[in-house]
């Protein structure tokens, strides 16, 4: 083979090669790869749960006013609600104060005047979306990524775990007075619970 040839192929070699170690994204691609990188799923948590719920206090429904609805026009108690998709689970925040009947490993159980359910508050597990999506206040388009979002539910629910609930658990007696705000999730197409289980996101004991 000639100098001449092999020069050829050899600058043919190092061209393809060349070619196939550059490639091009969009530049929102990269901005978006970016975001998710620097996402702090746990700061937006506790600012979530220390400052954006207490600013709204109006999101959360009154249980009893939602538990006669429930009964009576339950199109418009499901108005109320909020969820991330268009799934039979939906989503509310709701308030309430009642008296602490029962304490056991799982739940504490509240009597509420006007809700003819029994309130029981997770005090162990705590899972689920109802923290995050009960208040309407967290929406899917803030996050670049599904993940982001899920992450965001993990965080909440581990600072229940970790902030709200021991103080609580270890003050708590029967015949209190607790106020509480909490999520509560329930379907649509089934009738009202017997027992309503709320997840807790702020506590206090009167």
């Amino acid at each position: 083979m000639s100098k001449p040839i092999r020069y050829v192929l050899v600058a043919a070699a190092i061209a393809l090669v060349g070619y196939n170690s550059i490639y091009f994204r969009k530049l929102s691609d990269v901005r978006n790869a970016e975001k998710a990188l620097d996402f702090d799923a746990k700061a937006y948590a506790l600012r979530f749960l220390d400052t954006t719920l207490p600013a709204h206090p109006d999101k959360a429904i009154a249980l009893p006013l939602l538990a006669q609805t429930l009964t009576a026009d339950p199109a418009k108690a499901f108005s109320w609600s909020h969820a991330q998709n268009n799934g039979n689970n939906r989503f509310f925040l709701v308030k309430g104060s009642g008296k602490l009947t029962a304490i056991d490993s799982e739940y504490a159980y509240l009597a509420v005047e006007g809700v003819p359910q029994k309130v029981a508050l997770a005090t162990r597990y705590i899972i689920g979306t109802a923290a995050r999506d009960g208040s309407g206040l967290i929406s899917v388009n803030e996050f670049t990524t599904t993940m982001d979002m899920n992450t965001v539910s993990e965080e909440l629910n581990r600072l229940i775990r970790s902030r709200v609930l021991p103080p609580f658990k270890a003050a708590a007696k029967p015949g209190e007075t607790v106020q509480f705000t909490g999520g509560l999730e329930l379907q649509q197409n089934a009738a009202a619970p017997d027992t309503l289980e709320v997840t807790p996101m702020i506590l206090k004991i009167q």
